[in-house]
């Protein structure tokens, strides 16, 4: 079979298609995979990218991480954040760490952390008034951090004392879609305010994750965190690794819950037939406040979250570089090229998905789910390095949910976000929401409590 060079839209001399990326990622790529097909070539702020929407073709590259490896440039610019840790490194030494790691995550140890989960949230609308108005974007933020700061370090650490708060957000100032064209162009001498403060909150952070592994390790406690597993999961594990791991956990764990957490909201503040569901099952199965055994029980508030996840995946790429030529069909993609697997494109595929623009949750109720290809849905990737923490997320997403839902309800009054796919999917701006009480009598009846239950 010859081999040729797969299609895809005419770029400018020297940027490519750099400006129609820019302008809008996601639109950009719908109507690349409708026109072109099953892999698009284009170029991007100087890489020669190839984009696969071939199902068979997707599950090739995420299951062969030999041949296909992370994207060496996009995972350099990881690395300078959260060092070499699970989510950036390869081969032997990423086998060995994700095998110490794993055991963290078993659902047995995701019990643990299950009241933090509850307890932070309650904290968060704590603070919120019946009427008022609150960034919802930096509220599911400020939350998720301190849900994933606690499980893995404990409630004894103060974030606010020790600047973690201040130095999480400074890291990701340059990753925010406006900074990006100067993260990614300027040279590395370029006095850039906010790349500065991003390196002195990098240091900042270092110096108190160092300081909390050094405290630990002269401890004479038993804990249940995530620190206390790694350094019992393996001895050898030096400090340098173990800080590694804990900002991998920091960043790559916290945004994107935040961020699927917001797009539910935004989702369930549109869709008031599915908002009235969720309450329903909430009160229905929900005692005094959620707790881990309910997520057992919850399926509307599964689906609603896999349904926000679809429509909005915050990881809408993965990035992948062949580390010889490959081909796929007829088409020859080159060693070291960048081979693009559009999570959001295939989430809305109307080949796989009725009506994939509409927000349905039921769609994950019925047979259609069972009827689904695979890799049709890969919000957390696949293959060997599917992400870890899946089951840790997809818990804490839930118990959110269900302790907002079980007091509160959320307006927004106008329409669908403005987005911006940068590293992950996020809203261009502010996401400014109303706070609604729920009123007693808003409330379904509780179901058998959970003892006569069982």
């Amino acid at each position: 079979m010859t081999t040729r060079t797969p299609p895809g839209p005419r770029g400018l001399p020297f940027v490519g298609n750099t400006h129609q990326w820019a302008r809008d990622p996601c639109d950009f790529r719908e109507r690349c995979a409708e026109e072109y097909g099953r892999v698009v070539n284009f170029e991007i702020i100087g890489w020669d990218a190839y984009m696969l929407t071939d199902l068979a073709d997707v599950k090739r590259v995420l299951e062969d991480t030999d041949t296909f490896p992370k994207h060496d440039s996009s995972t350099d610019e990881l690395r300078e954040i959260v060092g070499d840790g699970l989510l950036t490194s390869e081969g032997d030494r990423w086998e060995r760490q994700r095998e110490a790691i794993r055991p963290a995550f078993f659902m047995s140890n995701i019990k643990n952390y299950a009241d933090v989960m509850v307890s932070r949230t309650e904290d968060t609308v704590g603070r919120w008034r019946d009427g008022g108005t609150v960034d919802l974007r930096d509220e599911m933020m400020r939350t998720t951090l301190e849900i994933l700061v606690e499980s893995m370090f404990g409630e004894d650490i103060d974030l606010a004392a020790r600047g973690i708060y201040d130095a999480v957000e400074a890291m990701q100032e340059p990753m925010k879609p406006q900074n990006q064209p100067v993260t990614f162009l300027a040279p590395d001498w370029a006095p850039v305010p906010f790349l500065r403060r991003a390196n002195r909150a990098r240091d900042h952070l270092d110096a108190q994750v160092y300081d909390i592994i050094d405290e630990r390790r002269r401890a004479d406690t038993d804990r249940e965190d995530l620190l206390a597993m790694l350094l019992d999961a393996d001895a050898e594990m030096g400090d340098d690794q173990i800080r590694d791991e804990m900002l991998t956990f920091l960043f790559a764990g916290h945004e994107t819950s935040a961020l699927t957490l917001t797009y539910v909201w935004d989702l369930l503040s549109r869709n008031p037939e599915a908002e009235a569901r969720l309450r329903e099952e909430v009160d229905a199965v929900v005692d005094e406040r959620p707790t881990v055994e309910d997520v057992f029980e919850f399926e509307y508030a599964e689906a609603v979250v896999r349904e926000a996840m679809r429509l909005y995946p915050p990881a809408h790429e993965i990035r992948r570089e062949p580390a010889e030529e490959v081909t796929f069909g007829d088409y020859a993609v080159p060693e070291g090229s960048m081979l693009v697997l559009p999570t959001w494109v295939l989430h809305r595929d109307d080949r796989f998905w009725d009506d994939p623009e509409a927000f349905r949750p039921s769609r994950w109720l019925d047979g259609e789910s069972r009827d689904r290809p695979e890799y049709a849905f890969f919000p957390f990737g696949g293959g060997p390095r599917r992400c870890i923490g899946q089951q840790f997320a997809m818990t804490e997403a839930q118990l959110v949910l269900a302790t907002m839902a079980d007091e509160w309800t959320i307006e927004r009054e106008y329409g669908d976000l403005d987005l911006s796919a940068a590293v992950t999917l996020q809203p261009k701006g502010d996401v400014p929401v109303t706070t609604r009480r729920r009123e007693r009598d808003d409330r379904a009846p509780r179901a058998t409590p959970k003892a006569e239950r069982r």
